[in-house]
Parts: structure tokens; C-alpha cells; sequence
């Protein structure tokens, strides 16, 4: 793969519709509890809405519409579907040829080969906690096997209902996101693996974003976007799985311990810890009420947008690339100037008493503040 990203004229191609090409290729399948809405704004990059839970499945070996299936038997409809996109030819073959080269994944498939179609197979996906993810393939003939139930399962000629993915899974990342991933590099996960620091989610994916030694990071541009949604996503998958565990816990602790017979509730309200939530906003928006009761109302309002010809983003750019290619750079030199902006305000202003910034993107897809500032009356 790294030959892929060295060629120039690939890497223009790769940016545009890596995305796609990721899609034509990955193991495991996006979906969203309440679904995906599409809409292309009047200005800046095409955008989708996704709205509930996500999740990652793996198909069965039959299903026809899934890459599975195109590895197996049938590559001829890989190829019509990147046809479809305006997906060269050239980098199909080339992709494929690296991940049968190099990607475990798609040589454990080779078992499903050996085994006439009619016979039912499963193949298990057993993480054993190593630090290079590796992992025990093992055919299943019937139904006589126990089957780990935190393991991965592809099938042949077997139920068609789709295997989920545990969120909290070191193979989460590398079954889908394989165009960043081809050797299946270990993915966070919630289990402890030997020889690999400890680290919570964002530091981990701080970590692989800013080291981003070989610029996958940045030659797949849009499929970084992608990545960045979704892992973020799994991120508040945590938060949320943790507080409803503490909080069933702890409603458990309290029905127990209580003589009165009291209906258990299982609506559960998000603390103000949770980032987003109706606690988190009233807590900030009564801070800043506090704020402009004690000190008065503010004296200026100002405004700080993105700006896509910042000399510190150009300079990011591979050839062929926009700035919306670089959303890790986009935010690094955001929140550069911001710092700078507010170090001269508070340098300059004076006495200042307050300042209040909300930070959000626009629909050009770019990071947009807001501030707030109230200054004493010596600045006048």
C-alpha cells in the first residue's frame, strides 16, 4: 500500500474517491439506528446527517451486494460498481492486489475455496490480544462447535442475518477502514493487550492522527473525515454505555436498600459531564448568564471563521487536494489563530472581566467562534 501513496497521480485519485474505494473493500458495514440523510449544500463539500447509534456488521458470504462475497466469487461486480462511481480500473487491481498480498483477513477467506457452497462454514475471528492483532481463523462445519460469543463470524451458506460487531472490539477499526489498515493493525479496544500502552480512546486516535508517519492520514483525505465521525461516534459509545451501567447500578443500590416498593425507571438522564447533552448546555448557558449578572452585559461581540487561504493549511496540501482533505490540519491551525486572537484580547483589552467563545462549524465545513467579551471601564 505504501507504493500506492507514493505515486502521485494514484494519490489524486485515491483522495477523491477513497471513500469509495474503501467501500468497495471493507469487511464490516456502517449503519445508523434511524439512518443516514444526504444533502449536498449550495456551498462546500457534500455532507451526510446520521442520526441515532451506529454500528459495524459483518455480512454473510452470500450476500451479493457486500465485498465478502466479491473476494469469494465474484469480482466482476466490484469492478461494475466502481465503474459506477468513475473509480479507475487501475487502482481495483492494485488495492486488490496489495490486500491478498498483505491482509490477513482476505487470506482466511481462502477457506471458504476448499469447501463446496451447499456445506454450510464459519469462519471465527478470535482476538487473542496481541499487539499486531493477530487472530485465530477457525472453520466451523456445523453447528456442533461452541463458538466464543465475544468473537467475530463470517458465514457460508448460513444464517443471513448479519454478524454485529462488539464497538468496544480491537478489530473494529481494521475490519472496516481498510485502505488505512491493510495489515490489520490493532485497533483500540476496551481489553487489555500486552506490550501496548494504556491510553484512553482520544489519546489513542491523537496518537495515530498526529503521528501519521507514512501520510495515510492525509492522502486519504475524505475517508479521514469519515473515520474521524465515526470514531468519535464510538467514543460517546462508551460514555453512554458507561453511565447507563453506573446508573442502573446505582438504581439497583437504591431499590434494594429501600423498603418502598417503587417502579424501577429506565429512562435515564445524561449528566452534565456528557458533552452535547440538555444538562451540559443548561450548565453552560446558566454559567454565562452568572457571568453577565455579576459583571453586566458584554462590550463586544466578535466573530472568527476558517480561512481556506491560511498559508499554514496551503502548505498541508498534496497535489489535487483541498483544504477539506485536511481536517486535522484545518483544526490544528484554527485553533492556532484562535489562541492568538484571545492573547490579544486579553492582553489588550484591558481589564477584562469575562470572555465567552462557543466554537461550531459552519456549513462550509469549517470551524467558526463565536466570542463574548466584557471589559472593564479603565479600556475606555
Amino acid at each position: 500500500m505504501r507504493a500506492l501513496f507514493d505515486n502521485v497521480p494514484l494519490c489524486r485519485h485515491l483522495s477523491e474517491y477513497c471513500c469509495t474505494i474503501n467501500n468497495l473493500f471493507t469487511f464490516a458495514g456502517i449503519g445508523v439506528t434511524e439512518g443516514f440523510q444526504h444533502f449536498s449544500p449550495a456551498s462546500g463539500p457534500p455532507a451526510v446527517t446520521i442520526t441515532g447509534r451506529t454500528y459495524h456488521l459483518i455480512r454473510n458470504a452470500e450476500y451479493v451486494e457486500h465485498s465478502i462475497h466479491w473476494f469469494l466469487y465474484d469480482e466482476s461486480m466490484r469492478n461494475q460498481k466502481a465503474l459506477q462511481f468513475g473509480v479507475h480500473a487501475t487502482i481495483i487491481q492494485a488495492v486488490k492486489d496489495d490486500l491478498c498480498d498483505i491482509n490477513p483477513y482476505v487470506g482466511h477467506l481462502d477457506h471458504f475455496h476448499t469447501s463446496p457452497r451447499q456445506h454450510r462454514r464459519i469462519l471465527e475471528i478470535k482476538d487473542y490480544g496481541s499487539a499486531v492483532a493477530d487472530f485465530a481463523a477457525v472453520m466451523h462445519a456445523a453447528n456442533s462447535t461452541n463458538i466464543n460469543p465475544q468473537s467475530i463470524l463470517i458465514c457460508h451458506h448460513g444464517s443471513h442475518q448479519p454478524e454485529f460487531i462488539n464497538i468496544l472490539s480491537h478489530h473494529y477499526e481494521p475490519l472496516h477502514y481498510v485502505l488505512f489498515f491493510p495489515h490489520t493493525d490493532i485497533g483500540w479496544g476496551s481489553s487489555q493487550v500486552p506490550n501496548v500502552p494504556q491510553m484512553s480512546q482520544m489519546e489513542w486516535y491523537r496518537n495515530r492522527l498526529l503521528v501519521n508517519q507514512d501520510n495515510r492520514f492525509s492522502v486519504l483525505g475524505r475517508l479521514c473525515c469519515e473515520y474521524l465521525v465515526d470514531m468519535y461516534s464510538r467514543w460517546e459509545e462508551q460514555c453512554l454505555q458507561y453511565i447507563t451501567r453506573e446508573r442502573a447500578f446505582w438504581e439497583r443500590e437504591v431499590h434494594d436498600d429501600s423498603d418502598e416498593e417503587e417502579e424501577f425507571n429506565p429512562d435515564i438522564k445524561l449528566p452534565t459531564s456528557f458533552i452535547g447533552s440538555h444538562a451540559w448546555t443548561s450548565e453552560q448557558a446558566a454559567d454565562a448568564m452568572a457571568l453577565r449578572h455579576r459583571y453586566g452585559k458584554p462590550t463586544f461581540f466578535c466573530t472568527m471563521s476558517f480561512n481556506p487561504d491560511w498559508p499554514e493549511a496551503h502548505t498541508c496540501l498534496l497535489p489535487g487536494q483541498t483544504v477539506y482533505d485536511i481536517p486535522v490540519v484545518v483544526s490544528r491551525v484554527f485553533k492556532s489563530h484562535l489562541e492568538k486572537v484571545l492573547h490579544f484580547i486579553w492582553t489588550w483589552f484591558g481589564d477584562t472581566k469575562y470572555l465567552i467563545r462557543v466554537i461550531e462549524f459552519q456549513k462550509q465545513g469549517f470551524p467558526h467562534a463565536h466570542i463574548i467579551v466584557k471589559v472593564g471601564d479603565l479600556f475606555f
